[in-house]
């Protein structure tokens, strides 16, 4: 398996993919979708496609385990 590169610092002002929301916050993808759908993670949708504010990802990994 390839390493993966490390991740730029976080902008909270940027939009990020599922998959990068889920390696900024160290989650699982069932454990973003997850939260999505409790309503713990807002989502932008645009054209179909689904994006974490970077200010969303902040206030995540902010919060106690």
């Amino acid at each position: 398996m390839k390493p993966e590169s490390p991740l730029p610092p976080l902008d909270e002002a940027q939009r990020y993919s599922i998959a990068e929301a889920e390696r900024y916050l160290r989650l699982s993808h069932d454990s973003v979708y997850q939260r999505i759908r409790d309503g713990r993670l807002r989502v932008i949708e645009d054209g179909g496609r689904r994006y974490i504010p970077g200010s969303e990802i902040a206030r995540l990994s902010r919060l106690p385990p």
